[in-house]
């Protein structure tokens, strides 16, 4: 950390930042999955680079289950929480970024890698990618983000209960534990519709869970269900296919494999004109009618400062969870209509 020399914060620095931050993050989106890959191995180089200098510059590691549109945005957001806590990148902190791509058997190797070079903390996101670092990590301090349940991962029992090594940002069912918003979001931009279709992945507990609970709601609401899983990238354009083909009037995704093949999902639903949501905002870039998400902004500067008083000398164990509660929606105007 910098103690002579820096540049005294300005009033609304952290309004500023982040609008930077979110600026970056959207045009990163628009280019789509090439300027993710870009930005992923940028991030890794300098994260690599800094470990290489004789541990002069604290390396965060950030493990991803799997990548999806806009991932790179989590980094912008950790970047903003860590300003705010005056710590600056390249000096205070390095970000080493790595992915499972959705093969979640990769992700323990991932974790021992981390632990290997000797990070300063372990940046867990998405549900998976947590539970198996609570298995594999006993001290080393983990953060956690952009994920519903830590206590079915294990990390604790409550909000200030927890593992002594592990802290970080939750959001129940995505901000809507019971898919209540989910369906009432449906029912609203297509006002005719009977039956919702669920594209899901069988092998992650999360997804099955928010799968059975929309099933549940929908029915309450009067709606039809199908569901049809989706056990890898690879298999977008045929899930999409079964799933358009039980007459389905709106399609929800959930899952690391959904929406990595999304691109392949919205082709489908588009040549059938059969509207996507999300619960992902920045899959509206790509052609999802609309989306209904936790305000992921406000998390990731939330999980920044976790690890920005980590670094200062801070244990895990005095930071409660912080459950993100605020929502947002958001409807594509040009997104094609539903039938």
């Amino acid at each position: 950390m910098r103690g002579h020399g820096r540049i005294q914060r300005r009033p609304g620095l952290t309004r500023t930042g982040w609008a930077l931050a979110a600026l970056l993050a959207t045009a990163a989106c628009a280019k789509g999955g090439d300027a993710a890959k870009s930005a992923t191995a940028d991030s890794t180089a300098a994260g690599s680079a800094g470990a290489a200098g004789g541990g002069a510059v604290p390396v965060i590691a950030i493990i991803r289950a799997a990548d999806w549109i806009g991932s790179e945005w989590s980094e912008d957001a950790l970047k903003v929480g860590l300003q705010e806590s005056d710590l600056e990148q390249g000096h205070d902190y390095e970000f080493k970024v790595s992915s499972a791509q959705g093969d979640l058997a990769t992700l323990p190797s991932l974790i021992d890698a981390a632990m290997d070079a000797k990070v300063k903390v372990i940046v867990t996101l998405q549900d998976e990618t947590l539970q198996a670092a609570v298995q594999r990590v006993k001290t080393l301090p983990i953060v956690f983000n952009i994920l519903s349940d830590p206590f079915a991962a294990g990390a604790g029992t409550t909000d200030s209960n927890h593992l002594a090594n592990i802290t970080g940002v939750y959001s129940p069912g995505f901000g809507d534990p019971e898919q209540a918003k989910r369906i009432e979001l449906i029912k609203r931009v297509v006002p005719k519709v009977k039956k919702v279709g669920i594209l899901f992945t069988p092998a992650e507990p999360l997804s099955v869970s928010l799968k059975s609970k929309m099933t549940e709601t929908a029915k309450k609401a009067g709606l039809g269900v199908e569901a049809v899983p989706i056990n890898s990238v690879s298999e977008g354009t045929e899930a999409a296919t079964a799933l358009i083909g039980k007459k389905v009037d709106a399609i929800e995704i959930y899952g690391n494999a959904a929406h990595g093949a999304f691109e392949s999902i919205i082709q489908v639903a588009r040549d059938h004109k059969v509207p996507v949501f999300s619960p992902s905002p920045f899959e509206i870039l790509k052609g999802a009618t609309a989306a209904f998400y936790p305000d992921f902004q406000l998390g990731g500067v939330e999980a920044g400062k976790m690890i920005g008083r980590i670094l200062k000398g801070e244990s895990p164990a005095k930071i409660p969870f912080y459950r993100l509660e605020t929502t947002k929606e958001q409807v594509s105007q040009s997104a094609p209509a539903g039938k």
